[in-house]
């Protein structure tokens, strides 16, 4: 739910025993809105999916709008805004997590506005919450793809397999990725049609991590430190904060050291790495050791039981195969085009989200109309 809307896919599970438990007051339907609590994503809302059953954890609440009061998708908008976001800052009362208590979460302000104003809100600003979603789903296929060439290419060496296999027409050699016969011919020419002792690609090598990239150490950057900015501040577990300079410039991958260890974020442009985590440098292409970082299970590779860490060395022993330099450039090239396409997609949300956020208010008091506020958007696109 950490972007206003309920990945289904993503959650857990539960038995229809502990689910007919746990709606025993309530049972989630269309309309409703699931509202985070606690945790780090506390005080988000997304709305109840329609013909889905639903079973709320503990961190959770369900709001039930009054249909003749509130439109549900106008009351999300208001639930996730950067005003309200700012209203629930003084009502934080937990010391280790963040909690929303109960009464604080019923007594939050819902400004109602006509019907028909709420329902054209709705509409408006839901579009463009839609096309976000719609963008962070083209995404997640984008990643899914450059993962699975460079697992085809790089893990279980298909082309070459394909080759073994008896494949000749390099369209299928290389999987369909290119259906360009020329193109598609210069890529499975890259391969070897055999496989060594060692069940590598004939011609690759043996190496370590060291060989290809190198683990750089953030810098401690305190939050009485930070100056107002627009360069992202990466922990453990992702941006934790904005500042005014870069210690680094992308593209570049930062890796948990501390807390979330092996976590992995990539970014496109300048950002600040704090003392928790590493970024990477390297003279291959930045997308191929991303790839490969996923591969390598650093996320298991805990060294110390009171503070979750993982030691550098240890990370750089990892054995890695090492295949021509002429392979890697090409799954760079693809990579970076598909990486480009994400980052245009993310430029865009950014957009629609800021458009939207800023929209809300100016909405509600009436300070921009219906009519004005579709102009604006249309004169945007």
């Amino acid at each position: 739910m950490r972007s206003g809307v309920f990945r289904w896919h993503e959650a857990a599970r539960v038995s229809d025993e502990t689910y007919v438990e746990r709606i025993a007051r309530a049972e989630p339907r269309f309309g409703d809105i699931l509202y985070s609590r606690e945790g780090t994503y506390f005080g988000i809302a997304a709305e109840m999916p329609e013909n889905m059953r639903v079973c709320l954890g503990q961190r959770m609440v369900l709001i039930r709008p009054n249909p003749k009061q509130v439109n549900f998708r106008f009351l999300r908008l208001w639930l996730n805004s950067p005003v309200l976001s700012r209203h629930l800052h003084g009502f934080r009362d937990g010391t280790v997590a963040e909690r929303l208590n109960m009464p604080t979460i019923r007594g939050l302000p819902v400004p109602i506005l006509p019907r028909d104003e709420q329902d054209g809100i709705a509409d408006l600003l839901g579009s463009l919450d839609d096309k976000i979603e719609l963008n962070r789903q083209m995404n997640e296929t984008l990643e899914a793809m450059a993962q699975a060439i460079f697992r085809d290419w790089f893990v279980d060496f298909g082309p070459t397999r394909r080759k073994l296999n008896g494949a000749t027409d390099p369209v299928e050699i290389t999987g369909g990725l290119v259906q360009d016969a020329e193109r598609a011919r210069a890529l499975a020419d890259l391969f070897s049609a055999k496989l060594g002792d060692g069940g590598l690609p004939e011609g690759w090598n043996i190496g370590r991590v060291e060989d290809v990239l190198e683990l750089a150490y953030g810098k401690s950057l305190p939050k009485g430190d930070r100056r107002e900015g627009q360069i992202p501040v990466y922990g453990s577990g992702g941006v934790g904060g904005f500042h005014d300079q870069a210690l680094a410039q992308g593209p570049s991958v930062i890796v948990g050291r501390k807390g979330t260890v092996g976590s992995l974020y990539w970014e496109d442009g300048g950002f600040f790495p704090i003392d928790t985590v590493f970024f990477v440098r390297s003279e291959y292409p930045m997308t191929y050791c991303y790839y490969l970082l996923q591969t390598l299970g650093l996320e298991h590779m805990n060294t110390d039981a009171a503070v979750p860490g993982l030691n550098r060395n240890n990370a750089y022993r990892l054995v890695v195969s090492k295949p021509a330099d002429a392979l890697v450039s090409e799954f760079g090239k693809l990579s970076e085009l598909l990486r480009s396409k994400i980052s245009l997609n993310e430029q865009e949300s950014r957009t629609l989200a800021a458009t939207r956020d800023l929209l809300l208010p100016k909405l509600m008091s009436g300070e921009v109309c219906l009519p004005e506020a579709e102009e604006m958007l249309e004169a945007a696109q």
